[in-house]
């Protein structure tokens, strides 16, 4: 009942056994994660609009482009010069290794930007502020994942010290013999 209930929410457990202190932590740490968890994802949809709405005004990029779209907007100063690497690499692999002209023709087709796709940055300035609010974005979202994982590790946390706490109702440590000279420390857990 204790680990379940710190499943669902850390420190319940641990107040429901009378480790008001500790309850309290685990569910504070837990509140906290929760905001943040929340407050990245939104940062995470603001920033993106910020950074779509940029390369539309600056590099004439049509707004709600796909995601590798952006990206090859932060990695290149413009879609000449990025389909003249994928014409390259193309030529190489189509043309001269193994010389099949309707392959190199489809590769074009589906691996270039042509027509609305098109971009050109207004300024190299322009280009480095896009890539910085393109960072900052990978960053907010490495943040987010970041509190889910706390939320989660905060769960384990609080699992394995309720059950603790009440291991005389519901589970027992015990070493177990490993083949390379060694031990290793396990808990069962009883329901």
């Amino acid at each position: 009942m204790y680990p379940v209930s710190s499943l669902i929410l850390p420190g319940t457990g641990e107040l429901l056994l009378g480790h008001n202190t500790r309850g309290a932590t685990l569910m504070g740490v837990d509140l906290i994660n929760i905001y943040a968890f929340i407050a990245t994802g939104r940062e995470i949809e603001m920033q993106k609009k910020n950074f779509m709405k940029f390369a539309e005004l600056y590099a004439g990029v049509p707004y709600g482009m796909p995601d590798e779209h952006y990206q090859a907007v932060q990695n290149y100063p413009n879609s000449d010069y990025y389909n003249d690497i994928q014409e390259m690499m193309a030529r190489n692999y189509y043309l001269i290794y193994n010389y099949d002209p309707e392959s190199f023709a489809e590769y074009i087709s589906a691996n270039t930007y042509q027509g609305n796709e098109e971009w050109s940055w207004q300024s190299e300035e322009k280009w480095e502020e896009y890539k910085n609010l393109r960072k900052r974005h990978q960053k907010t979202k490495m943040n987010n994942q970041l509190a889910l994982g706390l939320m989660l590790l905060n769960r384990g946390i609080s699992i394995i010290d309720s059950s603790i706490l009440s291991k005389k109702k519901h589970g027992e440590f015990y070493l177990a013999p490993l083949p390379a000279n060694g031990a290793m420390l396990n808990y069962q857990i009883e329901f």
